[in-house]
């Protein structure tokens, strides 16, 4: 155990002095006078005789302090180390302008190292300056105001002036003094007039320090755009919209307890950018070539062959590259002339293109897939390719390389007839079979018939229009009479009244089948009561016993059919509560007194 920790540290140690020499100073881009930030040299391996260079335009308070911090880690048998050295100084801004601090040196296994150098910009500021960490957002003033010099939104444009064709990078930026906490709704601008291109950007807006106007502003990029002019003269960038949301303490103290107690509140305010003009300008026609095709920046072009050598109906490949910077996007295909014995396919087309601050960078390549048809000797001449150079502001024209192919006789011969190259499909397109492509005239047996004798204009052919909307009428006619019928909610269930109440006695059949009386003389009251609410169209809770003598006289239901009614009522309830009354024989007679009584109500009760 004891070799094997010994022996992982000494690889290590190892893995550790194989590692390149970085030596990197980090200080903030904008400091005001009176601020104390940090200036602090990283170095990746232990080294001696660290020599700053004179700071001028700073004070030093305090420096070096040095701290040190080593990881390591093993993957899949793989141990490496991880060494960082710092050197923290602290400075002071003493005087406004735009300072340099040269490279520092440092001394690593006897040879000398130099970090990078850094422009540092010290601002006027207003007198509040507080310690700096960084490039980092500083804290805002306490129980400062919102007012539009403290708190906007801006669009930047890296030019405002330009070729048609070239392009330009707008970044939303909104510019605070004070405690912006939050963002709410915003209104990106159309852009109408430009191609957009997004460029990445952190989800999350993190707040850096910035110089405007000899202020020091915390400083969140919101959205950044690669944009290219469609058309030329003026083009207006709309206003750019935001609400943010500040936090404003409600004393001028602060301390600790303040945010603990809750001393602030939190106020919407609603930011507008100032809309933004982009003069365009028209590519000179001086010197353009006569196939220039409206690509601008920088461009190379290079051109290969698969092979110079093979046998008819085999496969080859040409390919067109063009890398640079620029609209590289808009490169249209470059027209090659190809033997005219060479059949060739639509270009399969790669495109490796990254939108940056930069403009877009990468590579389009342009693959054609060629099959010779015969043998022979030829020559596919070099492609030109013209663009608008933006480093020299002039044109150019590139040329590819001249090919000499010779194809050799396929083993069918000369003929391309019956022969198929096997070769990669690109854009879904197939190899086609030469001398199959065409479709002979049909024979054998035909289905023809006379001239005018056809189904148009026959008996059957008006029928097809006349019997759809016949039906269609009618079934509008039905429906129309049966949403009539059922919007009369007495009607609808005066006609099913019946039809509940078979469905309650079927229920009560049941329960008599089953010697289950008090389940029955339940359901035949339910029956009587809910036949006579329905068929009279009365509220169940409205009906009772001494009130139902009355509404059905009213209805011409004379008195000995209304006796009938009630004594069987009396019976079912007497039944459902008294002990006796419950055999089989006196449940039958019930229900075929129901039944009865039910059957001759229906028929004089309209």
């Amino acid at each position: 155990m004891r070799w094997s920790i010994f022996l992982w540290l000494f690889l290590a140690a190892l893995t550790g002095k194989s590692q390149s020499v970085e030596f990197k100073a980090e200080a903030p881009e904008v400091v005001e006078i009176g601020e104390q930030f940090r200036l602090s040299y990283s170095l990746n391996q232990k080294g001696t005789n660290l020599q700053v260079p004179t700071l001028e335009g700073f004070d030093l308070l305090m420096g070096p302090r040095t701290s040190t911090s080593s990881s390591f880690s093993s993957i899949n048998g793989q141990v490496s180390q991880s060494v960082s050295y710092t050197y923290t100084y602290v400075l002071e801004g003493v005087k406004e302008g735009t300072f340099q601090i040269p490279a520092a040196r440092v001394t690593v296994d006897g040879k000398q190292y130099s970090s990078n150098t850094l422009t540092i910009q010290v601002v006027k500021g207003n007198g509040n300056a507080a310690r700096g960490n960084g490039n980092r957002a500083t804290r805002p003033e306490a129980g400062a105001k919102v007012s539009d010099e403290n708190l906007f939104v801006k669009v930047d444009v890296s030019r405002k002036s330009l070729f048609m064709g070239e392009s330009l990078v707008a970044t939303i930026k909104v510019y605070t003094r004070v405690d912006l906490i939050n963002f709410g709704q915003s209104k990106f601008p159309s852009f109408s007039g430009f191609l957009s291109e997004e460029v990445p950007t952190p989800q999350r807006v993190e707040l850096s320090r910035e110089n405007y106007d000899g202020k020091v502003y915390n400083v969140g990029v919101i959205r950044k755009l690669l944009l290219f002019p469609q058309h030329t003269g003026d083009i207006t960038i709309e206003p750019f919209d935001l609400e943010c949301i500040v936090r404003q303490q409600l004393t001028n103290s602060r301390s600790f307890f303040d945010d603990f107690f809750g001393n602030y509140k939190d106020v919407r305010v609603r930011r507008s950018s100032r809309p933004v003009t982009i003069h365009v300008k028209e590519l000179p026609l001086e010197g353009r070539p006569a196939d220039f095709s409206g690509t601008v920046g920088h461009v190379t072009m290079r051109t290969s062959i698969s092979t110079d050598s093979l046998k008819a109906n085999e496969a080859i490949t040409y390919k067109v590259i063009f890398q640079g910077t620029g609209n590289l996007k808009l490169i249209e295909v470059p027209n090659v002339h190809f033997p005219a014995d060479f059949e060739s396919y639509e270009p399969k087309v790669t495109k490796d293109v990254n939108t940056g601050e930069n403009g877009m960078a990468g590579t389009v390549t342009y693959e054609y897939l060629l099959i010779p048809r015969y043998a022979g000797d030829y020559t596919i001449p070099p492609v030109r390719f013209s663009y608008y150079d933006t480093r020299t502001n002039a044109y150019k024209t590139l040329r590819g390389n001249e090919y000499n192919i010779h194809v050799e006789k396929g083993a069918g011969g000369n003929s391309p007839e019956g022969n198929v190259a096997s070769v990669q499909s690109f854009k879904r397109e197939e190899v086609r079979q030469l001398g199959k492509d065409i479709r002979y005239i049909k024979t054998g047996d035909l289905d023809l018939y006379e001239k005018g004798s056809g189904f148009y204009g026959t008996m059957a052919y008006w029928l097809a229009f006349a019997v759809p909307f016949v039906l269609f009428v009618l079934g509008s006619l039905i429906t129309r009479r049966r949403i009539k019928a059922n919007a009369d909610v007495a009607r609808v269930k005066n006609k099913g009244a019946n039809k509940m109440a078979k469905k309650r006695m079927k229920i009560a059949a049941v329960a008599m089948k089953n010697r289950n009386p008090e389940v029955f003389y339940e359901e035949v009251l339910k029956g009587l009561w809910g036949y006579v609410s329905d068929k009279l169209n009365v509220d169940k809770a409205e009906l009772n016993r001494d009130n139902i003598s009355e509404i059905l006289q009213y209805k011409s239901v004379n008195n000995d059919m209304i006796q009938e009614f009630i004594n069987v009522l009396d019976t079912c309830e007497f039944a459902r509560y008294a002990p006796g009354g419950k055999s089989a024989q006196e449940m039958e007679k019930v229900y075929r007194d129901s039944i009865d009584i039910i059957t001759r109500l229906d028929k004089v009760i309209k």
